[in-house]
Parts: structure tokens; C-alpha cells; sequence
């Protein structure tokens, strides 16, 4: 086991990780345009179109748009992004509904609620299948499986959010219930979720990248269950209205999407620059690791699967988010994709 000096280490930097990963703007790559000649003024370059996009920050799902904010994939197309953090996909949710931002990054299952309130708010791609999260526990903790679990206290980011979807899943098909066996609290994420499993407060805590990265590179945790199901955990979603009115734009912030993929599938080590804008406290080793396992949960082409689209269906009607299913050619529109 490492030291506790160790410990603090890690804890003092994920703390600076996790300020620094929404500070950061997006970084641009303007080209000079050359001085006009005297004889035949140079053309007015024209205006990108702006789109404002929301996310969770503080975490690797939204990996390709970040990349392409932040290596000016997004410029080069005409495109400037305003991006908008927020500290859950529910908040994010109203600012779409509202109208302050064009296009959320979020999971399914608030396109789900949304056309059951009646509002036609609609998925154009996913660039994340699954849950995006894995039960991180101490290296020598006894637990081997879910159902070891019983009588322990677990944490998720916040009680109701995609994390604790995602542990219910596992833990019911162990055969463990989430509201009899076990305790389920709120353990925030990066810094503070790392406090709550080395303390013993929580005895394993359901941990994104790149921070999983990290803490196992440490040397101290394990991943004792990292949900293997397909589900569509962040797909692009904006208002049908918005997209309809906006259809140029929506097909080039996909294209970039779907580009930004076909490079990093190929070179997983060409997205590490462009991330270290959102993580510059994590060393590049292993925001390696943390790319490389977030790219093979890239669905192929960014078209949402049924079953991942079904997988959270269900999980929506057991919480009583939804009473009935929602069919999926009303929520969801590929047309638009490259």
C-alpha cells in the first residue's frame, strides 16, 4: 500500500484537475489571411456560426467534442463552440429547453423525460455507448464480486445521476438491493470521491475517467465492477425545432464529431495534446490510458444502437421516470450524420 504521503499526492491533484478542466477555453487555430493586394481587395472571410453546446464537465465521456473544441476541429469548420459546464445533465437539460444553449451532451434518458413532458427534444448522435462510470475500491479491500457488497456503504456522484443508474443495474443482477442491502450515498467526484473510499467512509465509489486512470495508477484501487452493458450514456441532443432550423450547422459539428473519432481510433496518441486542455494536472501517460479506454465506447459511425437506447428504456420505467416506452424512431433522428 502507499504511503499516506502518497495519497495526499493524489488527492492534491485531483483537486487541481478537477478546477482546471472547466477553465480552460477552447483553443483556436486562426489562419492569416496574407496582406490584399492593390489591385483586388481580399474577400470578407465569413463569420462562423455559433452553437452553443453544454456538458458535464470534469470527465472523458464528451472525449471527441472536447478534442475538436480544443485542437480548432470546430474552427476549421465554420464553427465556433461556446461551451457551457454544468454540474449535472438535469441542469444542463433546462438550459436546452430554455434556450440559452443549442446542443447538450447528455444521456438518453433525459430525451426520454423530455418528449414525456412533450417537448420534441431529439437524439442527432451518440459518441459514448455505456455507462461512462466503474466501482473504483481500495487494492486490498475483501470484495470480490457486487454481492460481497452487502451491509457497505457505496458512492455515487450524486443519487440519481447516470452513476447511481449504473450501479443499481449491476447490483440487482447480483441479486443485491439498492434500498435493503446496501447504503447509497452522494461522493461528489474527482477529489472528493477519492476521499470518501480512502477515509472508508464509502467502501468503493463509481469513478469516470481520467480520474479511474489515475487511481489505479497509483497503485491502491482496483475496479471491482465497471457496468459491461450497452447504453446510451451521451448522445448529441438539441430541440427537432432547433435543428431543423439549423440543419447546416448540425451536420458540421457532427461531421467533426465523426472525424475527430476517425483520427483518434487510428492515433490515440494525436488526442492527448488537445486534452491536456481540459487535464493538465494528469500526466500524459496516463491520459493515454484513460483516451485509449474511453475510444472503443465510440459507437461506430455515432449512430445510437437500439439496444443501447432500449437498455435505457428500461432502466427509466423501473424508476418511474417514464410510465410507458417512448419508440425510438420519436427520439431519435441520424439523418443528419456524415
Amino acid at each position: 500500500m502507499k504511503s499516506l504521503t502518497s495519497v495526499s499526492a493524489l488527492l492534491l491533484g485531483l483537486s487541481l484537475m478537477f478546477v482546471s478542466a472547466c477553465g480552460n477555453s477552447p483553443a483556436g487555430n486562426p489562419q492569416s489571411s496574407g496582406a490584399p493586394s492593390e489591385s483586388k481587395p481580399a474577400p470578407a472571410a465569413a463569420s462562423p456560426t455559433t452553437i452553443k453546446v453544454g456538458l458535464v464537465c470534469g470527465g472523458m465521456t464528451p472525449l471527441l467534442t472536447q478534442i475538436g473544441i480544443n485542437d480548432g476541429s470546430f474552427e476549421k469548420a465554420g464553427l465556433k463552440i461556446e461551451k457551457t459546464c454544468f454540474n449535472a445533465g438535469a441542469d444542463a437539460v433546462q438550459a436546452l429547453v430554455g434556450g440559452s444553449i443549442d446542443i447538450n451532451l447528455g444521456s438518453y434518458e433525459h430525451v426520454l423525460r423530455q418528449q414525456k413532458n412533450g417537448l420534441d427534444v431529439k437524439v442527432y448522435g451518440e459518441i459514448y455507448n455505456g455507462v461512462g462510470y466503474a466501482l473504483v475500491v481500495k487494492k486490498e479491500a475483501p470484495y470480490q464480486k457486487l454481492s460481497d457488497l452487502k451491509k457497505t456503504t457505496l458512492a455515487v456522484t450524486k443519487v440519481g445521476s447516470l452513476s447511481d443508474t449504473g450501479l443499481r443495474a449491476g447490483l440487482e443482477k447480483d441479486g443485491v438491493s439498492a434500498e435493503k442491502d446496501v447504503q447509497i450515498i452522494n461522493g461528489g467526484s474527482g477529489a472528493t470521491m477519492l476521499a470518501a473510499i480512502e477515509s472508508g467512509k464509502a467502501a468503493g465509489g463509481m469513478v469516470s475517467e481520467p480520474t479511474t486512470a489515475q487511481m489505479l495508477a497509483s497503485g491502491n484501487y482496483r475496479i471491482l465492477y465497471d457496468p459491461p452493458f450497452e447504453y446510451a450514456g451521451i448522445v448529441i441532443m438539441a430541440k427537432s425545432e432547433w435543428a431543423a432550423g439549423h440543419k447546416d450547422a448540425m451536420k458540421a459539428f457532427l461531421k467533426v464529431n465523426h472525424d475527430v473519432n476517425e483520427r483518434a481510433q487510428k492515433d490515440p496518441q494525436s488526442a492527448v495534446e488537445p486534452m491536456l486542455k481540459e487535464f493538465d494536472k494528469i500526466p500524459q501517460d496516463i491520459l493515454l490510458t484513460a483516451i485509449k479506454n474511453q475510444l472503443p465506447k465510440v459507437p461506430a459511425g455515432l449512430k445510437i444502437t437500439k439496444a443501447a437506447a432500449d437498455m435505457v428504456v428500461s432502466t427509466q420505467l423501473e424508476l418511474g421516470a417514464i410510465s410507458k416506452e417512448i419508440p425510438f424512431d420519436k427520439t431519435v433522428d441520424l439523418t443528419l450524420l456524415p
